[in-house]
């Protein structure tokens, strides 16, 4: 039996590491897995910009490799990013005048729902949803 191309798999995850490459990675991955899924127009936009938000967010507090994880599950885009840090992502308000800061509030604007997930041995897992 052959095995599915990668653009047909449900599922992705991948190491990536503490560097701004990360980033690229990551979306390039997405595309690949939206592509697959067959997922266009807005819910493949709003997926990117989380995707970014919630990659920059484990660039930024932690200093080690993270995971990159994309579901598909019937009808939601499941995005999981597992870091080292203890810190956990708020959503704020943003000043008109602040440089950063409004990251969780997009993800909270553009996903179905999100949370964080305490992982045994520390860190966390951020997640968010996206309707298709």
């Amino acid at each position: 039996m052959d095995e599915p191309g990668i653009a047909q798999l449900r599922d992705y995850r991948l190491p990536l590491p503490p560097h701004a490459i990360a980033s690229r990675q990551a979306h390039k991955v997405l595309e690949w897995a939206l592509l697959g899924w067959q997922v266009r127009d807005s819910p493949a936009d709003d997926a990117h910009i989380v995707l970014g938000e919630l990659v920059t967010n484990a660039l930024t507090h932690s200093m080690d490799v993270f995971t990159l994880a994309l579901r598909l599950h019937g009808d939601q885009i499941l995005i999981e990013v597992r870091d080292c840090a203890d810190a956990t992502p708020e959503v704020m308000r943003p000043d008109d005048l602040a440089v950063n800061g409004r990251g969780m509030f997009l993800v909270d604007a553009l996903s179905k729902e999100w949370g964080i997930r305490p992982e045994r041995g520390g860190g966390k897992t951020v997640w968010a949803r996206i309707s298709r």
